[in-house]
This record gives C-alpha cells, sequence and structure tokens, in this order.
C-alpha cells in the first residue's frame, strides 16, 4: 500500500497527466499499485509464463524482446512515464512469447490484471485513463512501424533519435540495433560517420 506521501511522489503526477482522475479514483488506483526496485538486467517474464502485470515506469528503462533463430529482436522500450507489458499475454492472460527485461536499474509500479479489471469496472474515469494510455500506446507503435518501413539505415537511426530523445545515450549499442532492425556494424557505422559531421 502506497502511504500519502507517495500521493504526490513523480509517478502520481505522471499518471494525473496521462489523464486528470478524480481524487477518489487516483486513490484508488495508487492503492493497487505494487512498488518494485528491480536490478539492471533482470528478466521480469518470459516466453511460457503468463503477463500477470502492467508496469509504470517512474524510473528507468525496461523492453520487450523475443528471440529469431537465437538473435534477440526488440518489439518495444519503455522509459520513465511509459506504460510496458507483453500486450497479448496480459490482456488475453495467455502465456507470453517475449521477454521482459530491466535494462537499468528502475523503479517500477506493477498493477495485477485482476486489479486493472476491478479499477475498470468500478471507476469511469479509469476508464478514460486507460483510453489515454491506450492512444499512447498506439502512437508510439505508429511511430515504431515507420522505423520498421524507413529503408535508409542512416534515416532509420535519425528518425530513432528525433522521436526518442530520452533514451539517446542509454541503450546499448546491441539493443539499439535490434530495435532498429540493424546490425551491430551498421550502428557502429553510422555514429562514426554522424560523429565526423
Amino acid at each position: 500500500m502506497l502511504s500519502n506521501s507517495e500521493t504526490s511522489s513523480p509517478l502520481a503526477n505522471a499518471l494525473t497527466q496521462l489523464y486528470p482522475l478524480s481524487d477518489v479514483t487516483k486513490e484508488a488506483l495508487l492503492q493497487v499499485l505494487k512498488p518494485c526496485v528491480y536490478s539492471k538486467g533482470l528478466l521480469i517474464l518470459t516466453p511460457g509464463q503468463r503477463s500477470e502485470y502492467m508496469y509504470f515506469v517512474e524510473k528507468g528503462l525496461i523492453r520487450g524482446y523475443y528471440l529469431e533463430d537465437g538473435k534477440e529482436v526488440t518489439v518495444w522500450i519503455i522509459a520513465e512515464g511509459g506504460v510496458g507489458m507483453a500486450t497479448e499475454s496480459f490482456y488475453h492472460q495467455t502465456t507470453s512469447d517475449i521477454y521482459l527485461e530491466v535494462l537499468e536499474d528502475s523503479t517500477v509500479y506493477r498493477l495485477h490484471y485482476q486489479d486493472f479489471i476491478g479499477l475498470r469496472l468500478k471507476y469511469p474515469d479509469y476508464v478514460q485513463f486507460v483510453l489515454r494510455f491506450t492512444e499512447e500506446y498506439l502512437i508510439y507503435n505508429n511511430i515504431r512501424l515507420q522505423l520498421l518501413c524507413t529503408r535508409s539505415p542512416l534515416k532509420r537511426y535519425k528518425l530513432f533519435d528525433a522521436k526518442h530523445a530520452n533514451l539517446r545515450g542509454r541503450l546499448p549499442q546491441s539493443v539499439l540495433a535490434s530495435y532498429l532492425n540493424m546490425s551491430y556494424y551498421q550502428i557502429s557505422r553510422i555514429r562514426t560517420q554522424l560523429s565526423k559531421v
């Protein structure tokens, strides 16, 4: 349970920015969010497990990825103020086919699926809140598709840098390469090229 002092935390402020929740709804949400501190490198979900939690990132980075022919393919990267989950597994309560990995020492608040459903049934403004972060998720995915459809690796890298300035310098090169559908060496060449400009 979160204390009253935590209702004015950066997380509470971020939640309010997503959609202006009533005090009653915000308090109900904060009561069921469980604070967790995760160490860099921790896998919080692996394929075959059911995704029971949605994660609100207060500080740090989490990514979702899967393996294709033994190589990691990064699907999404969530930083401060973002919401991450194994989407299909969470919403359908089926087994996951992706990994969720902590990329930096992170402070997150996790929301259990049953609490997610309970809040949705009880608080009308929470439904609007869910709709709002669903919109943000769709926008994020649209940017992701735009990245993947950009044929030039250099343009793809620049687009990523422009759209995700908050991730600049925070990602291992291998993770960035797997997110941008490039090789490690392509990223190295692009960075060398840009450093000479």
